[in-house]
């Protein structure tokens, strides 16, 4: 049984045990480790993928999509260990798990052989990543702050504080990640090409999410944005991040 087969099979298991958890309020650990052990099975292939090929694992955006919701499933897991309730969504994790997985599949191994392009496609990854976990914060701390206005809280039990600072520590995080990504993409473009700089639509489009974000970022540092314009700017820097995923596509 393959790796990836493996990891599906115990995401299914997470599942399971998760609807466990919420109707006979048992088998909460048993989640958690399903969880990391599906984690873990799909890190280890593509880890030993990325060694055989000598690059970055995935050639198409299947791979890419996929370990991209991996990753960002690997940071949820990461926070829910230092704030409890999170784990309330573990059938959510499961299922995300589960889709993200499955499109490993049909993905094709990288064809360029450079440290500098696995760099660069992975510090992509991870800026994507945190544009949407900051834009989700986003969303939900405006969603809440709405409801304590109006004093109906009922069912929530996420803190206002931990949202804040997810927003703020995404946000910062995406424009480092940003800037990682066009720094190693022009040493790779210019080991590869012969120059710095080319003129491809995704690469395009990562330059304006970095000065996208480098104004947000410093407009905040500054403080002359105000923090429920700064919450619509990063939903605002999510979506454009969503766009630039789904329908921007390399020309090289």
């Amino acid at each position: 049984m393959s790796l990836l087969t493996l990891s599906i099979v115990f995401y299914f298991l997470a599942f399971a045990s998760s609807l466990v958890s919420y109707f006979l309020n048992k088998a909460e650990k048993l989640t958690r480790l399903f969880l990391f052990v599906a984690l873990l099975f799909y890190m280890l292939y593509a880890t030993i993928l990325s060694v055989k090929v000598g690059s970055f694992p995935f050639a198409d955006t299947y791979g890419f999509y996929s370990l991209l919701g991996n990753v960002i499933l690997c940071i949820l897991i990461l926070v829910s260990f230092r704030y409890e309730y999170l784990w309330k969504f573990s059938a959510f994790f499961a299922i995300f798990g589960i889709l993200s997985t499955l499109l490993a599949m049909p993905a094709e191994p990288s064809p360029y052989r450079s440290p500098l392009y696995s760099l660069h496609i992975t510090s992509a990854l991870v800026s994507y990543a945190f544009a949407f976990l900051g834009g989700l914060s986003s969303m939900f701390k405006l969603f809440l702050e709405t409801r304590l206005k109006h004093k109906n809280i009922t069912g929530f039990f996420m803190p206002l504080s931990l949202l804040r600072g997810a927003e703020r520590l995404s946000m910062n995080l995406s424009f480092l990640f940003f800037t990682l990504t066009l720094i190693f993409g022009s040493f790779w473009s210019r080991s590869f090409f012969g120059k710095h700089w080319v003129n491809d639509p995704k690469l395009i489009f990562v330059l304006y999410l970095w000065t996208y974000y480098a104004v947000v970022v410093h407009l905040n540092l500054l403080k002359r944005i105000k923090p429920k314009t700064l919450s619509y700017a990063v939903i605002l820097g999510m979506v454009f991040t969503v766009l630039n995923i789904l329908f921007v596509r390399h020309e090289l």
